[in-house]
């Protein structure tokens, strides 16, 4: 995606966030049954963090991620298979992203994740869970793919 694209993107993203804000009961029910180990962020730091998740990892224009672009990824079938086939550390933080603009962006382990998967992935068709520090960044599509990818 291309500068202009990607702030045509950020810009779009600010907007449907600036909406009011309306929790929605599988969202309410994700935050519970992840328990106290959850950060949940303002809907200004959300636009931040999806925006930051657009700028550094490639976008196709239909939202997902462009994984010819991404040199290391692997598909899965269960989110059980990171620590295996990833040897990615489940007790690091991961930002969630839902394709629904209107929620807020939330922080909680992988192992947490993987534990709730059910719960996190009903709140929205598709989702995204980011850890900007290890550039990792996992798609779990609504059609059934799990996509895992690491930036170099």
């Amino acid at each position: 995606m291309d500068k202009k694209a990607r702030q045509f993107r950020m810009e779009q993203l600010k907007n449907k966030s600036k909406k009011e804000n309306q929790f929605t009961a599988l969202f309410e029910e994700c935050i519970d049954v992840l328990g106290d180990e959850v950060r949940i962020y303002s809907l200004d730091e959300s636009v931040r963090i999806v925006a930051h998740m657009v700028i550094a990892f490639p976008f196709t224009e239909w939202g997902r991620v462009d994984w010819k672009l991404v040199k290391s990824k692997t598909l899965i079938k269960k989110l059980d298979e990171l620590s295996d086939v990833m040897q990615l550390d489940l007790n690091k933080g991961y930002y969630v992203v839902w394709d629904e603009l209107n929620l807020p962006v939330i922080e909680t382990k992988l192992a947490r994740l993987i534990e709730r998967q059910d719960d996190v992935t009903a709140v929205g068709f598709n989702v995204w869970f980011i850890n900007f520090e290890i550039k990792t960044i996992i798609e779990v599509h609504h059609e059934g793919e799990i996509n895992v990818g690491k930036l170099k």
